[in-house]
């Protein structure tokens, strides 16, 4: 492609993903002169060069060379490099766990086989959420955003976090379990049937997540 018009679209796509020229050579591993040669129009890069640069701006290579192609910020792509501009200017702890786990959530989206309707209400959704108007200084609140985004995925796709029912029934039969135990002069038989009832519940949570799996709908979250 003419160099001229990769240097045109790399300079809207950065502008639209937010990206600075060295959050971009530090995101693609490519050189911050590289970048700022390429969009002065005073570099011709190599195939692999342009790859990593459509990569670390989460678009296709057809995408970058022709920058009418993508929208702003209304993809997953594009809410992933904004999620870790955001990660990249914290250092709190609780701050840096949401990030990661928003950023974590929708990497698996991406490698989900969704449907196009269920791709489309997702990324609606995301929209819907209004991330980029959170204030810099409210970071917290990307974490309230979070949990609606999974109470989402879990009521409007259909997701199940994994091992949700195994875990649901080991619990409760461990803890009910327990409560027998506690009890003094128990008859064998007695604590028997109780650990059957508790073994009985988890084999029923283990093949209910076991379908889910089957399904696809189990999720990662």
């Amino acid at each position: 492609m003419e160099t001229k018009n990769l240097a045109q679209s790399l300079k809207e796509l950065r502008a639209r993903r937010g990206m600075s020229q060295e959050y971009l050579a530090d995101e693609s591993k490519v050189s911050l002169r590289t970048i700022q040669r390429i969009e002065n129009n005073e570099s011709n890069p190599t195939g692999e060069t342009i790859k990593r640069i459509a990569v670390a701006l989460g678009v296709e290579l057809n995408e970058l060379i022709d920058s009418n192609l993508t929208n702003q910020t209304d993809d997953l792509n594009a809410t992933i490099i904004f999620l870790k501009k955001q990660l990249s200017k914290t250092d709190k702890k609780t701050e840096i766990k949401t990030f990661e786990n928003f950023i974590a959530i929708l990497q698996r989206i991406k490698e989900k086989e969704l449907t196009t309707e269920q791709l489309e209400g997702v990324e609606s959704y995301i929209q819907y959420l209004e991330l980029e108007k959170i204030p810099s200084f409210s970071n917290e609140i990307f974490k309230q955003k979070l949990i609606k985004f999974k109470k989402y995925l879990k009521n409007k796709l259909g997701l199940v976090p994994q091992y949700h029912y195994t875990t649901w029934a080991a619990s409760f039969g461990i803890a009910f379990a327990i409560g027998f135990a506690l009890q003094s002069n128990l008859d064998t038989m007695i604590e028997i049937g109780v650990l059957s009832i508790v073994l009985l519940m988890i084999g029923v949570g283990i093949i209910m997540d076991l379908r889910i799996k089957k399904q696809e709908r189990s999720f990662r979250f």
